[in-house]
């Protein structure tokens, strides 16, 4: 079982433990997703995967070193969407006309995504289009380091788990744009 106060904003956020993240991991594999397919449509890398499930079986309750951008995106693949932001997504009255900013290849698996252009990133964040979405905003959501993040925003090279968090903030399905070979939708309930 995991708590729900590690399904909570940075602010607020009690780091799980390496059950909880280990709990997360098993969900997605009885579900199709073992270690390599996991990695190959998330990027995420075994041997983190790993590292923050240490001795799960043995020290269950060892807090794990998952970070929370990394926890926010495994509780999302698990239908546990925007967590930074308590569930809520930002106000879009057409989410058509934002898709349009950018290519249809910003939105898949990692093995198919190809990062926004640095251009296509100064059309939505920091533009003006929605309040919320400002560079410092998101940082300070998701526990970034602001100068790493406007860098890799003015080359072009973020990474797809941080696009993933912020497409997140608009309200698309991180699941479904991810996990494409899911059966149906797969929600985490806590018993």
């Amino acid at each position: 079982m995991i708590r729900e106060n590690v399904f909570t904003s940075y602010e607020n956020w009690t780091k799980p433990f390496v059950s909880e993240v280990a709990e997360i991991i098993n969900l997605l594999k009885d579900h199709g997703y073992d270690a390599n397919k996991l990695a190959l449509v998330t990027g995420l890398q075994e041997k983190n995967v790993s590292s923050w499930t240490a001795k799960y079986k043995k020290e269950p309750f060892n807090v794990s070193t998952i970070p929370y951008p990394c926890w926010c995106f495994l509780a999302a693949l698990v239908g546990r969407q925007n967590i930074a932001m308590s569930g809520e997504v930002i106000k879009v009255e057409d989410i058509r006309r934002v898709l349009r900013l950018f290519k249809p290849t910003a939105f898949g698996a990692r093995n198919t995504f190809v990062c926004p252009t640095s251009e296509q990133f100064a059309k939505l964040i920091d533009s003006g289009l929605f309040e919320e979405m400002t560079a410092q905003n998101i940082c300070e959501l998701f526990n970034w380091n602001p100068s790493q993040f406007i860098e890799s925003l003015q080359t072009g090279k973020l990474p797809f788990l941080n696009w993933c968090l912020i497409v997140m903030m608009l309200g698309i399905n991180i699941q479904k744009m991810v996990l494409k070979d899911l059966e149906a939708p797969l929600e985490y309930v806590a018993e």
